[in-house]
């Protein structure tokens, strides 16, 4: 590729800088991935402007515009691929997406991403929507790697009241002080937009994870901009005067209010000292929605097809990673696949394979490739 040209260009200019300079290539980084629902390429400020992401491009401008990043064209093989660094048809998880009730999941002989940074000291943390399987304890986020976790098993749920079909699917999950896990459902929380939740509760995380000598990963899964389409009056009300139809108001509002939670994450991370030695992958989990159920429908201009649609409409995702002391602001047109993250983070937490894991590490033959 990779992101090797602007890992050399931002390597000079620090050479330039001075004896001063902190080499962030020695040092593990913090990682943050944030995953989007059901966003279309078009639904973002960097490539439409009716879309009012202003944190979001303040990451782009900062960081690395991937303009070829590939996605799976639905939810859970998708995250599956992210997890596992490996392709569906290898893990099992081509066909669709998991429905309430269905006994299956990402297997649970599959390493993934939590695991492997585990065994390099980072700390992990999943906030937002699993969707990688719940029918038994063992396919759930605690005893796949990480520590704590704090949202909804399913694929989908109010906004609001968080509620799936006939249950309340908004838990804070961790282990207690004598290592017992714990599922908390959250009942308090009705009437709380997930967005506002989840960035509150990233502030929160941040305030501790400042203290911490080790390295984290947080996995950030956000509900927008996926049905059922509800967002508060004031973000809405930001669009009234130049988008007249009222569904397109509210799809517009929901994108903002996810930038907005994005600003306000990346905020705390500056304020808690954090973001100097912090990576941040950005993207969708598939192509928007262009079918989507009353007509709230998103754009993945100019590509052809979207959700569930094997044209570029259905996979290319609006993508970036940030990294502000490792790469140099740009665009990338390499081809990268959601599969070939776990690599990359792992040659990350690494230091390129120069640090070694506190156990062997055993996975299936990956499909992704480290892009560092």
């Amino acid at each position: 590729m990779k992101l090797s040209l602007h890992i050399v260009f931002l390597t000079l200019l620090l050479l330039l800088a001075g004896n001063e300079a902190v080499d962030y290539s020695a040092k593990q980084p913090n990682i943050i991935y944030i995953l989007s629902d059901d966003l279309g390429h078009a639904d973002v400020g960097f490539t439409n402007g009716n879309i009012q992401t202003p944190n979001l491009n303040r990451l782009v401008s900062e960081g690395v515009q991937l303009d070829q990043h590939y996605v799976q064209q639905v939810c859970t093989p998708t995250r599956g691929a992210l997890m596992s660094g490996r392709y569906p048809i290898h893990t099992g998880l081509q066909h669709e997406l998991i429905f309430p009730g269905e006994p299956w999941g990402l297997p649970t002989d599959e390493t993934i991403i939590p695991q492997i940074l585990r065994q390099y000291n980072y700390s992990n943390h999943a906030v937002g929507k699993w969707h990688l399987g719940m029918h038994k304890w063992s396919f759930t986020p605690l005893h796949r790697g990480f520590d704590d976790f704090f949202g909804y098993y399913l694929g989908g749920e109010d906004y609001l009241t968080h509620i799936h079909g006939n249950g309340l699917d908004l838990r804070s999950d961790y282990f207690d002080e004598e290592g017992n896990l714990v599922d908390q459902l959250r009942p308090d929380l009705d009437g709380r937009y997930s967005a506002e939740l989840y960035s509150e509760h990233m502030q929160n995380l941040f305030g501790k994870l400042k203290t911490q000598e080790n390295p984290f990963f947080v996995y950030l899964a956000f509900q927008n901009v996926h049905a059922p389409h509800k967002i508060p009056q004031h973000y809405i009300d930001r669009y009234s005067y130049y988008i007249s139809d009222p569904k397109q108001q509210i799809f517009a509002a929901m994108v903002s209010a996810m930038d907005e939670a994005i600003g306000n994450i990346t905020r705390s991370l500056e304020e808690n000292g954090l973001d100097e030695n912090t990576i941040i992958v950005f993207s969708s989990d598939n192509g928007g929605n262009v079918n989507c159920v009353h007509h709230y429908t998103s754009s993945n201009y100019p590509y052809r097809g979207g959700k569930r649609a094997l044209y570029e409409g259905g996979i290319k995702s609006p993508s970036f990673i940030w990294a502000k002391n490792r790469l140099s602001p740009g665009r990338s047109s390499a081809l990268i696949h959601v599969t070939d993250w776990l690599p990359t983070f792992w040659s990350l937490a690494s230091l390129q394979g120069t640090l070694q894991p506190n156990q062997p590490i055993q996975t299936k033959p990956l499909d992704g490739v480290d892009q560092w």
